[in-house]
């Protein structure tokens, strides 16, 4: 007789009862697992999708100062350079505002 069959459980070797019981399915944890990942490339695609579609970050053309708002004087150049303001008002108002202000109030001048 032949001791090693070509399918195992038949004839000499292990029997059915003693057979390893087959998977039929996965467990909750790999499906987690597969959940959890398919998650994360979803994710990360959806990320790269937007950061290619968004081109390049356009950058403001007014300049901010430190506190936040943009500066007076950057605000006139736009101003003057698109013709919201004439000549006279733009030379104005630049000397306005470059003009140091005094830090004490002046005495009045007595006449």
């Amino acid at each position: 007789m032949n001791q090693y069959p070509p399918f195992p459980g038949r004839g000499f070797g292990y029997g059915p009862a003693l057979r390893v019981q087959e998977h039929v399915g996965n467990t909750p944890l790999q499906w987690a697992t597969f959940a959890l990942v398919l998650l994360i490339v979803l994710t990360l695609g959806a990320l790269v999708i937007a950061r290619l579609s968004a081109g390049r970050p356009r950058r403001s053309t007014v300049k901010m100062r430190r506190g936040g708002g943009p500066d007076a004087l950057e605000v006139l150049r736009m101003r003057f350079a698109s013709g919201q303001m004439s000549r006279e008002d733009y030379v104005q108002a630049v000397s306005d505002l470059t003009v140091d202000a005094p830090t004490q109030p002046q005495p009045p001048v007595e006449g």
